[in-house]
């Protein structure tokens, strides 16, 4: 008997020993209490594979020598993109709302339904039960997706619409977000047709919101609320100037710690997506390199910070990117890695210069030898100066780029493929396997809660 005792002993110790931890023992609470939503705008599944061999940087490997990314490491699973109406190919509205809200709506709606009538997103759910909210993106606050969490217009091409919702107070006489970080001045200070001055930066300051231009100010900000408004219009390329995602993020996140509430954020990494509408290979793995270093960063902040759960998903996918093009049977990485400016940015300087410069110009950014039938390519679009011009040197560009580097594209807008779901925190179960993205709108409402 004493030793089936001692064995009986054994096995329960064991049984607590292996026994997994509930969320109790591990500090954790039924729900995060860090929501931090990254939406990669135009990023599919081909992102993924071209930015892991992109980062390996070669144009020849050995067996199975290519490391795995961030993105490989935490992915769980992929979401459908479909739209409420008779497409299967979705826009950034529609997406955007989907995610916001929980509800499929039509192709240009910003949370609104099919009859126009507005749709209550996460961050105005997250205000009524005393979450903090926040959004960060590398393009205009007023463009599809960060506009979809916090505003309501029929047309996303409402942009001026979009920037007076966001200076509107709410009933207690408070702007409706805790964190607005992005581009597109020129929506919130303007002349309207009717020669109406408006500023609604002056207004938003008036009502105590801490509004910035500049990345220093940023930096030195210790209150929300806090709008920081970098650019006019769009933020430049990343090929073209500097990351800046990681840092808004860690000042944005550094922010909303110090008011000590529980918070959700929308981060839009969203030039991936300009990238993939203007075929540019080179232009988009330097956006997925910022992804990169944000999700490192959000890895670290996750483990630091217990409550913590991060989600990067994507819109939809861009641009039909293809991987070996034209039936070669290879992708040269390391020469997509040479590429040292965005093609649209090229094309718009090379507008303005004579044409007896434009090789010399194009060596210095494509470092490939330019073949015969390219170079009469340059010659005949030179000659044509009318209202394509900059949109034909950019297609002789790209295809420069793909015959050097094999990347194919099927398409200058968006395709209808799911798009992977990667999540790092104790809650990522959630979201493992198949689901559309409404489910995962559905996942953070609930929290939220």
């Amino acid at each position: 008997m004493r030793i089936w005792q001692k064995l009986t002993s054994v096995i329960l110790l064991a049984a607590i020993v292996w026994a997994p931890q509930t969320a109790a023992e591990t500090g954790e609470t039924e729900r995060p209490q860090r929501i931090i939503l990254v939406i990669a705008d135009g990023m599919g599944f081909p992102y993924l594979t071209a930015y892991r061999y992109f980062k390996d940087g070669r144009n020849y490997t050995h067996a199975s020598d290519i490391k795995p990314t961030i993105f490989d490491n935490y992915l769980i699973g992929a979401a459908s993109t479909y739209p409420a109406d008779d497409t299967l190919v979705t826009d950034s509205a529609a997406s955007a709302t989907a995610l916001a809200t929980g509800i499929k709506t039509y192709n240009g709606a910003i949370s609104v339904d099919a009859d126009g009538n507005p749709l209550k997103t996460m961050m105005q759910i997250g205000r009524e039960h005393g979450w903090l909210t926040g959004a960060i993106a590398t393009t205009r606050v007023t463009h599809a997706t960060p506009a979809a969490f916090y505003t309501h217009v029929p047309s996303r091409r409402m942009e001026d619409e979009i920037a007076d919702q966001y200076a509107t107070l709410d009933d207690n006489g408070q702007p409706i977000f805790d964190l607005l970080l992005g581009s597109g001045r020129k929506h919130f200070v303007r002349t309207d047709e009717d020669g109406t001055e408006v500023d609604h930066l002056t207004a938003l300051t008036d009502a105590g919101v801490r509004v910035v231009s500049t990345y220093e100010e940023l930096h030195a900000q210790q209150r929300l609320p806090v709008l920081g408004l970098f650019f006019d219009d769009a933020f430049p390329y990343v090929i073209d100037d500097e990351m800046r995602l990681e840092q808004l993020s860690r000042h944005g996140l550094r922010l909303l710690d110090n008011a000590e509430q529980p918070y959700v954020v929308m981060i839009e990494a969203s030039m991936v997506d300009w990238c993939g509408h203007a075929n540019d290979i080179a232009c988009a793995m330097r956006e997925m390199e910022e992804l990169d270093h944000l999700m490192q960063f959000l890895e670290t902040y996750a483990n630091e910070n217990p409550g913590t759960q991060v989600l990067l998903t994507a819109d939809h996918s861009t641009g039909g990117l293809t991987l070996g093009a034209d039936g070669n049977y290879q992708w040269r990485a390391a020469d997509v890695a040479r590429i040292g400016r965005g093609l649209r940015t090229m094309a718009d300087d090379m507008t303005s210069m004579p044409f007896i410069d434009w090789e010399a110009y194009i060596e210095q950014y494509l470092p490939f030898p330019l073949t015969v039938d390219q170079q009469n390519a340059l010659q005949t679009v030179a000659q044509d100066t009318g209202s394509r011009h900059r949109q034909r040197i950019q297609d002789v560009l790209i295809d420069i780029v793909r015959y050097h580097t094999s990347t194919g594209w099927t398409t200058g807008g968006h395709t209808g493929e799911d798009v992977p779901v990667i999540a790092i925190g104790p809650w990522s179960d959630h979201f493992r396997g198949f689901q559309d993205q409404t489910d995962i709108a559905d996942t953070i409402i609930n929290w939220l809660q």
